[in-house]
């Protein structure tokens, strides 16, 4: 089975820059993570402010346990919620 997230942001005006430094530092890191397949971050082209994150881990407990039990995770998911419009919208998926 391979556990599937997408989490879609948006950044406040003023700090869409910092929003992206932010990801595109944490992302090299989570890759590492064990059992993550897959950890990648994408810009809106027309909305410079909007963020996608598609994680892909081997197991939900993958994510569960590597991704949430990572000690860069707790800071940036507080980054974030300081510096997003609303809160990020969370799907997942699996096969």
């Amino acid at each position: 089975m391979v556990f599937t997230m997408i989490c879609l942001l948006e950044a406040k005006a003023d700090k869409i820059e910092a929003m992206k430094n932010r990801i595109l530092e944490s992302a090299p890191i989570f890759r590492k993570d064990p059992e993550t397949i897959e950890w990648t971050v994408q810009q809106d082209l027309e909305n410079p402010a909007k963020f996608i994150i598609v994680e892909r881990f081997e197991t939900e407990d993958s994510e569960r346990i590597y991704h949430q039990g990572n000690p860069i995770f707790q800071p940036l998911i507080d980054f974030l919620d300081e510096n997003m419009v609303r809160p990020y919208e969370l799907h997942t998926f699996t096969t």
